[in-house]
């Protein structure tokens, strides 16, 4: 997100930042099977034989054009960071390292989590983290998703999803670089008045690949499907039949919000504790890279999961400096508690891995490695009634429309959001009225100046024709230029 004021510079003592890093070497070793950060990136050849071709793949430093531009889309997303700033903590010295350790004990977390899960066994209570269940999609039918997850609101990760995928092919790092969606420009930030910041994906990838920034630039397109080349990408996956049933498809497009996403996130790249909106539920796949992942359950106070408390002078809450230093210290804190009320789950997303985030649930997300993904946010059945009640706080116009079509295509859902209306005190037919009346006064408004607009015209038309009398000549021709 943007920075509301530039941070005062960072003060730093010894074993100030540390925590929960140390000893990673020794973490490393304890967990077998843990494989180095950039496992996933092994045989990626960026001077290969194509590179000459391709000057942005070919580089072995950030060209100077794209720094340019990338420090122009810089200035205009943190308009409060100075370009300096955006590398003062030097955390890709540091990143792999304090990284490292935190993988291995996560990992370590979730193959625990896992033997419970498979020997049936009840998961411990007043854990301070818990583990995400695995499965394979071949485990797993969309009703025993349904009981067991999507009802309860319960994460997991669903594995080999994307394995047909044409984006295990089109969107690997070399591809994006030299194949047809090079010269597309992707979104990368808002500026301070909320506009897009859109960069030619080429010029972002040269960036991602040399860049040592803090919190790097994150590429998070929602419009991608409105242009001819970029909306070849939904070619490239599809929605799992976990998620297909979307009672937003009822909608139009134009009506309904954002709700899919293209990501290349950087190394270091990420998003701080959130919600997400209406209290929708979403799935993220992820084709690229490795993912970290903290989630907390329903409830959690925003202060507690976003440790305002716990940061030090100095500190943004960008997803890096809150991965490396905050977390740590929240962990602490909730270990000294007898009663662990923020419910922390943490888990590695690894590539084709498709995680569910149930709405309601915090989360913040942490690029371990340069990560190539696609997100949507959907509303299921299970949380109809919920999601129902956001809309009508939040988009009253598009939940006029919403009902309107739920009384046509799922009348049973229709009736459950009028009963919800009746039980709740909230009168919709209010909100139709005071739709119309705006209309009505847009109508009224458009037609009085366009009148003014006439009245206008007549006047300058009739002083014109005085002047010309006045002065004794006639009319111009006027020249026709084609």
């Amino acid at each position: 997100g943007k920075g509301s004021e530039e941070p005062a510079p960072h003060r730093r003592s010894g074993g100030d930042r540390g925590s929960g890093g140390g000893g990673s070497a020794r973490m490393i070793e304890e967990v077998k099977g843990a494989p180095p950060l950039d496992c996933n990136i092994e045989g990626l050849t960026i001077n290969s034989p194509r590179a000459d071709k391709d000057p942005y793949m070919g580089a072995d430093h950030m060209l100077e054009k794209v720094k340019e531009k990338m420090d122009d889309a810089k200035r205009n997303h943190r308009s409060s960071l100075k370009l300096r700033d955006w590398g003062r903590y030097k955390l890709y010295k540091s990143y792999d390292d304090l990284q490292r350790g935190h993988v291995a004990r996560i990992k370590q977390i979730n193959a625990r989590h896992m033997e419970y899960v498979k020997n049936g066994e009840a998961l411990p209570d007043n854990q301070v983290v818990g583990g995400v269940d695995r499965v394979h999609w071949r485990d797993l039918s969309v009703e025993d998703f349904v009981e067991k997850y999507q009802k309860p609101e319960i994460p997991v990760i669903i594995t080999g999803l994307t394995d047909s995928w044409l984006a295990q092919k089109n969107w690997k790092l070399e591809e994006l670089f030299s194949g047809k969606y090079r010269n597309c420009r992707l979104k990368v930030g808002e500026d301070d008045e909320g506009y897009s910041i859109r960069i030619k994906l080429k010029y972002f990838l040269n960036y991602m690949m040399h860049q040592k920034d803090d919190s790097p630039m994150y590429l998070f397109d929602c419009s991608f499907d409105e242009k001819e080349t970029e909306s070849e990408l939904l070619r490239d996956y599809e929605v799992p039949k976990y998620f297909s049933d979307d009672l937003f498809n009822l909608i139009s497009e134009k009506r309904r919000p954002p709700y899919r996403w293209f990501l290349i996130g950087p190394k270091r790249s990420g998003t701080s504790a959130h919600i997400d909106p209406l209290a929708t539920s979403a799935w993220n796949a992820l084709v690229y890279g490795r993912k970290r992942w903290l989630l907390t359950k329903p409830g959690t106070r925003k202060r507690h999961v976003k440790g305002y408390k716990l940061r030090r002078r100095g500190e943004d809450g960008e997803a890096a400096t809150y991965f490396s230093y905050v977390v740590p210290r929240i962990l602490e804190e909730e270990a000294k508690k007898e009663i662990r009320d923020l419910g922390i789950r943490e888990v590695i997303q690894e590539p084709g891995e498709v995680i569910y985030v149930p709405g309601g649930w915090y989360h913040a997300v942490l690029n371990i490695t340069h990560t190539v993904a696609v997100t949507q946010n959907f509303c299921a059945r299970a949380q109809f009634l919920k999601i129902w009640r956001h809309v009508r706080k939040g988009r009253k116009k598009m939940a006029v429309k919403w009902l309107e079509a739920l009384r046509i295509y799922q009348p049973d859902l229709h009736q459950a959001a009028v009963k919800a209306n009746d039980e709740d005190g909230w009168d919709m037919e209010a909100i139709k009225s005071k739709k119309k009346k705006k209309k009505k006064k847009r109508k009224k408004r458009s037609r009085s100046s366009s009148q003014e607009e006439r009245v206008s015209d007549s006047r300058i038309e009739h002083k014109r024709k005085d002047l010309l009398v006045e002065s004794g000549s006639k009319r111009p021709k006027m020249d026709v230029q084609c």
